[in-house]
């Protein structure tokens, strides 16, 4: 049995629906955790697998044998080892090579945003400024260039506490220096005598030069400058600060105020955008902008400044290497799997097969999920889930009309905002087209060369979102694959989806109480509504676009009240980690924010509407076996054991540190704590661990 009978469920749920589960589930060693969502994906992986190692069919769409060929380019280790380092060499020449992996170079042909403008159109890495197209957060009728702040490879709070994840940062330096030494020795091989200096002695140094540029990219500069380079998550949570429109020849005269002494530090944006967008359109003085971190823009221009150009270089070759080593060489697979495994806990790295199905199955994501709608998906499922949204977004606008803390006014605009919410059940309805899915993909090339099948598709699909600059918004388009195991919420459009690879046991079951499935998928189903009104997600109307639509009186009604789950949440210890850093670690109540309040509303809606269900088809018999459970009790366990996880220390640390969901068990005690409804359903007397007195509640 999953539960453990022996606790209280009153005192401790989560244990009690999951203590025998992870009792008898750890995590497997290839894996840093392990819950339902794995266990899905694991399935999922396998029936994709037999989809791509399927013989060829005339029957098949182009884009079909074109995912069955990437595959196959994938799995052929021998060609793969056969060629090398080369590939990557090669593609790192195109801007100038990797400094620290070769004896000589200069920066004279160097020039850092035009590579992070190339490589970002050929490989999806971004470092330094992160340029993209996406739909105008106050026009969502139309797209638009937006810039933002990079990403960064190691989660930020290790980067600005370096003493603390001393070991972490030391096993990042050691995969950098490992990974730049199997270039050099690739490079001497192959290339004139000119290049084959490269020592071991000369790339620590340089690993370590390059470990601390990306410190100084995350934290407090200690060189005459004060003030965060990269703002935080916990203060990106307000879109309207996010959303700074300027028009391109005033975005150059702003940027070219800032006080710097080498030319290289200063951007030239037309120049960077015409080669981010080349062979898809141009750029003009008066093309608009949206600067998500004004700041940044000054601060990365102060740090370039007072960093030599080789370091920058070297930061981001070595950003193009982490992200395609894992497609080279066996020996570059087990550099990157040494950090994983101290970043993750991981004891194996998985099989080859689960990286190639991840990959194509990624990138060549709907001709993927068209085969596995057709082979493996249950129409019934995509029915059922329509309907069940349907029942819970009324059961939401019930809620909604219950408010006391809402004007009549925002409660209506509420409303609105629900009604027009979209929803994506299963698969696109173009897939009964196999012209739409071949249209889709037109223009790319696979062949049997798996590194340079990576590029060519991330260029493709680069392209493909870069297109979309020049052309109108599709509300019907689909973004996502239907064979993914989650489920979305998207601000912007103001719609939810749900791919068919949630659809499926223990989130749905066609015949099954329907108690469980409201407790598992409804809640889901719940969850996703509500982000559409959680911190974030009440920040746009109900066509998706930035706009105030509440009342003041009632916008600070509802920071009190979330103030409240940023309070709880980040109350919560996670003591697994005492031991691992030497010191007790709280949850993050201000990341976890959204999540929290979606969590909370999602199963509160979920009960309601399966209360109105049996009200209309009369109460369901109890279930075969757990013949002590009321069917009401059962929804409350089958919401809990979606979320039964056993995880590794150092994946619990990754998610305290960076994850905007709370820990899985932390989803569940923090939630149902928050009930009413559970605490009479299990008959928990008031001021017990699950039914405190004070309790959590917007939606």
């Amino acid at each position: 049995m999953n539960m453990n009978r022996s606790v209280d469920p009153c005192e401790d749920f989560y244990e009690f629906a999951c203590g025998g589960w992870i009792a008898r589930n750890p995590a497997p060693p290839t894996e840093a955790h392990w819950n339902q969502f794995d266990l899905i994906n694991e399935k999922l992986d396998l029936q994709l697998k037999e989809i791509f190692e399927e013989e060829y069919s005339d029957a098949d769409p182009g884009p079909v044998t074109s995912a069955k060929q990437a595959y196959r380019a994938c799995m052929d280790e021998e060609s793969v080892e056969r060629g090398g380092l080369l590939p990557l060499i090669e593609l790192l020449d195109e801007f100038g090579g990797w400094p620290m992996a070769q004896g000589t170079w200069t920066e004279e042909h160097f020039d850092w945003q035009d590579m992070v403008a190339q490589g970002t159109r050929r490989t999806a890495v971004a470092p330094l400024i992160f340029a993209y197209v996406y739909l105008d957060r106050k026009n969502s009728n139309q797209s638009v260039i937006t810039v933002d702040q990079t990403s960064l490879v190691l989660p930020r709070s290790m980067l600005v506490e370096p003493l603390t994840y001393s070991k972490q940062i030391e096993a990042y330096r050691q995969w950098v220096a490992a990974s730049a030494w199997e270039v050099s020795k690739a490079l001497r091989n192959s290339t004139p005598s000119s290049k084959k200096a490269a020592t071991r002695s000369r790339i620590a140094v340089e690993s370590f030069n390059l470990i601390e540029f990306e410190i100084e990219l995350a934290k407090v500069s200690e060189r005459g400058w004060s003030g965060l380079i990269s703002t935080p998550s916990e203060e990106r949570r307000n879109a309207f600060k996010l959303y700074n429109p300027i028009i391109l020849r005033t975005l150059q005269k702003w940027t070219d105020t800032a006080e710097v002494v080498h030319p290289h530090a200063r951007i030239k944006w037309n120049r960077f955008l015409s080669h981010l967008l080349a062979g898809v359109t141009s750029v003009g003085p008066d093309e608009r902008i949206i600067v998500r971190e004004v700041d940044y823009i000054f601060r990365l221009s102060a740090l370039l400044d007072r960093t030599p150009q080789r370091v920058i270089a070297n930061y981001l070759h070595w950003r193009i290497v982490k992200s395609l080593s894992r497609e080279t060489t066996q020996r570059m697979r087990d550099l990157a799997f040494e950090f994983d495994r101290v970043l993750s806990g991981i004891k194996e790295d998985q099989p080859r097969w689960r990286d190639c199905v991840l990959r194509v199955g990624g990138s060549l994501s709907f001709a993927t999920g068209y085969q596995y709608v057709h082979q493996y998906f249950d129409v019934d499922a995509k029915n059922s889930a329509d309907n069940m949204v349907e029942h819970i977004r009324e059961a939401f606008k019930e809620e909604v009309g219950r408010l006391t803390w809402m004007d009549h006014e925002t409660k209506e605009a509420a409303r609105q905002k629900a009604d027009a919410m979209t929803q994506f059940i299963g698969y696109p309805p173009w897939y009964s087209n196999i012209t739409a899915l071949e249209e889709h993909y037109k223009g790319l090339t696979v062949g049997k060369n798996h590194f340079k099948n990576v590029i060519s598709v991330t260029t493709f699909l680069v392209r493909q979102m870069m297109k979309k600059l020049r052309e109108p918004t599709d509300r019907n388009e689909w973004t996502t694959s239907p064979a993914v195991v989650n489920a979305f919420y998207n601000p912007q459009r103001n719609s939810i989806t749900f791919p068919a690879g949630i659809l499926q046991s223990p989130f749905f079951k066609k015949g099954r109480l329907q108690a469980l499935n409201y407790g598992s998928i409804g809640v889901v189903i719940g969850h996703e509504i509500t982000h559409g009104f959680d911190d974030m997600g009440r920040q746009s109307d109900l066509h998706g676009n930035l706009a105030q639509w509440w009342s003041e009186s009632t916008i600070e009604t509802y920071l009190k009240k979330a103030q409240c789950f940023i309070d709880q949440y980040g109350n919560y210890r996670v003591p697994e980690l005492d031991s691992l850093l030497g010191s007790e670690v709280m949850s993050n109540g201000v990341i976890t924010q959204g999540e929290n309040i979606a969590d909370n509303g999602g199963i509160r809606q979920a009960f309601l509407a399966y209360h109105r269900f049996v009200q209309k088809h009369g109460p369901e018999p109890r279930l075969a076996g757990l013949e002590a459970f009321t069917p009401e009790q059962l929804f409350y366990l089958g919401f809990a054991m979606v979320w039964c996880e056993s995880s590794t220390p150092e994946s619990l640390l990754q998610e305290v540190l960076s994850d905007p969901h709370s820990l899985h068990r932390l989803r569940v005690r923090g939630t149902l704590s928050n009930s009413e409804d559970f605490a009479k359903t299990f008959h928990c007397s008031s001021g017990s661990t699950m039914n405190p007195k004070e309790k959590c509640i917007i939606w």
